[in-house]
């Protein structure tokens, strides 16, 4: 009875002791093999990390600089820099910066998309289109979008377009898009990337149509207006108008109805540089549609002091008003009544204008690039002596006022080669 009263003893307890240290050494070889575990590894998790900061940084700094450009209420240099190209905004005096970007910013993401796409090279378009005209803008009207044109190796091999978003970093290849892959295959070659006023991205598809594409990429075909047109221009810059590409972007008149196109005028028995008043609203929709023979235009010349007087249109400073540029660095305005522009003419017409205000004399510098202000009232030039950027000078011409160009002074510190300025149209609000 004694002995059946004593604890029967099991092996619960020694069982629960076995596991509890089944489950420490356990731990232990796990917590050992963390401390074991491949340099390697730890080293291509930080370069990754490290790799996504420095990505994430750039993209904040691009985005942060190309919003200051674009809101500047001043003039725009852009010029050649060792990484690409730079662009800077300067106050009214050029003597206080605003706002720089430079291209090599976005360096790496360049390359990535490249390599992504399959392509030799992935670019930005200069800010300033190369020339400083009004073009369609690689960068969109919020700031956080820029145009990328893809090339690739092989001649043959379409390039493709699409933007990439600095708020993201993700690339939107709105040519792989379009392509269609299986039994029967579809590719095409896009360029001339850009963004309209509205943020639409449009772009040249096949050297033949003007597509433009929202923000989820869906495409809608757009129209090439006749004006200011020849079949070799597609490969000039262009500017969204009424949902119309046009290929004379700085002299759309402000009515946005028709444009001054450089042409060739005939009076009389004398031949000089003037220009038509094209209309807009003749279109096509490929180039290839293009008549041979353009439509008539009214055709202008410009008679100053009983003689002809060269000009090649530079932009309207209003409604009326268009700065010419002469055949010796001149320029001056002259007086057009809109109405004169018309699409009803059966036969060539030719009109004469006076000049209505000398802007600048004739000079034997060099003319390195103009810009209008904002305000278009003054018209900024930079001139110099042996045509670079090293001893260039700045000027400024009243539009309003005129009373000869009063120097500004040099070329502000940094500016590299191949200067040009942007604003000589820019944020005119005509589009």
């Amino acid at each position: 009875m004694g002995t059946a009263d004593q604890p029967r003893k099991t092996s619960r307890t020694r069982r629960g002791g076995w596991l509890a240290a089944a489950v420490a050494i356990l731990l232990a070889v796990t917590a050992c093999g963390k401390d074991t575990q491949d340099p390697g590894t730890s080293q291509k998790r930080q370069s990754s990390a490290n790799k996504a900061d420095a990505t994430k940084t750039a993209l904040a700094e691009a985005a942060r600089n190309l919003s200051g450009l674009i809101s500047s209420p001043g003039p725009i240099i852009c010029s050649s820099s060792d990484g690409g190209w730079q662009a800077t905004a300067y106050d009214d005096t050029f003597r206080t910066r605003i706002a720089t970007f430079s291209v090599s910013t976005l360096a790496a993401q360049l390359t990535e998309i490249a390599q992504k796409a399959g392509g030799e090279k992935a670019f930005m378009r200069n800010l300033c289109g190369g020339k400083g005209d009004a073009g369609i803008s690689p960068v969109s009207p919020d700031g956080r979008r820029v145009a990328i044109q893809v090339d690739f190796p092989d001649s043959g091999t379409p390039t493709h377009v699409g933007w990439l978003d600095l708020g993201t970093g993700a690339f939107a290849d709105i040519t792989e898009r379009s392509t269609k892959k299986g039994y029967v295959k579809e590719t095409f070659s896009d360029k001339y990337p850009g963004f309209a006023p509205d943020g639409s991205f449009w772009f040249l598809r096949d050297s033949q149509q003007f597509l433009s594409a929202d923000a989820n990429g869906r495409l809608s075909p757009r129209p090439i207006s006749l004006a200011c047109f020849s079949n070799g221009n597609e490969e000039t810059f262009y500017r969204p108008v009424r949902l119309a590409a046009v290929m004379c972007p700085g002299t759309v008149h402000p009515s946005g109805t028709f444009a001054a196109d450089p042409s060739k005028v005939a009076v009389k028995l004398s031949l000089v540089a003037g220009f038509e008043l094209d209309v807009l609203a003749r279109k096509v929709d490929r180039f290839a549609d293009a008549p041979i023979h353009n439509p008539l235009s009214v055709k202008v010349a410009v008679r100053d002091d009983g003689g002809l007087r060269d000009c090649t249109p530079v932009a309207w400073i209003n409604s009326t008003d268009l700065l010419c540029a002469g055949s010796s660095n001149d320029f001056y305005t002259v007086r057009i009544d809109p109405a004169a522009a018309r699409a009803d003419l059966e036969y060539v017409e030719t009109i004469e204008v006076g000049v209505k205000a000398e802007i600048a004399p004739a000079t034997e510098a060099t003319i390195m690039s103009i810009a209008i202000s904002r305000d278009r009232q003054s018209l900024i030039i930079a001139a110099s002596e042996d045509a670079t950027a090293s001893t260039a000078k700045l000027y400024r011409a009243s539009l309003t006022s005129p009373s000869g160009p009063v120097e500004l002074g040099p070329i502000p510190a940094g500016v590299g080669s191949d200067l040009a300025f942007l604003g000589n149209f820019q944020k005119t609000g005509w589009e």
